[in-house]
């Protein structure tokens, strides 16, 4: 049985490998203040992204929905944090809220189009699209329109193969 993870690995455009190294590249820049929550929460985000993976790859796929759900722990937590103290932070401290909550929120996102495109690999089409569904739902946000967009049109395919069009009959002559 082929590894449908190690396909989809092959699969990916190159657009993706970056993207998905360009957040890995944007949490791990969090550096400039070693031992802060900053740092923290970027290390954090960075090792939920690097277990998730591994989890996928070997078909543990309710631990990589846990570490995934980690990482939006982390949004909702520094969004929390950013709406209960807005007025007492600097405007540095609030960039670095934003990071955060940009960072968590984009790798999350990423990661459940990885899933939903894991469980099409492995044909299992109700499980792709509800995790489709979900990114639709929860991604909503102007900032995440690409990730919603993706995952329609991944739906889409999803659909396609769950409930395939009848094929026009030709006129018979």
């Amino acid at each position: 049985m082929k590894n449908p993870f190690l396909l989809y690995c092959r699969s990916m455009k190159k657009s993706t490998c970056l993207k998905i190294l360009g957040g890995l590249l944007i949490v791990t820049s969090f550096s400039g203040c070693a031992g802060d929550r900053h740092q923290q929460q970027a290390e954090a985000i960075k090792g939920h992204v690097e277990t998730f993976y591994g989890h996928l790859q070997s078909h543990q796929v309710d631990q990589a929905v846990s570490e995934n759900e980690q990482i939006e722990v982390i949004a909702l937590s520094a969004e929390e944090r950013l709406l209960r103290r807005v007025g007492q932070m600097n405007h540095g401290e609030k960039t670095q809220e934003w990071k955060i909550i940009k960072t968590a929120k984009e790798t999350a996102a990423e990661n459940w189009l990885a899933l939903a495109r894991y469980f099409s690999e492995a044909k299992q089409y109700n499980k792709a699209r509800g995790t489709y569904r979900r990114i639709i739902e929860t991604y909503q946000d102007s900032p995440y329109h690409s990730y919603v967009d993706r995952a329609k049109m991944g739906l889409r395919d999803v659909e396609t193969i769950l409930s395939p069009e009848p094929l026009p009959s030709l006129p018979v002559k």
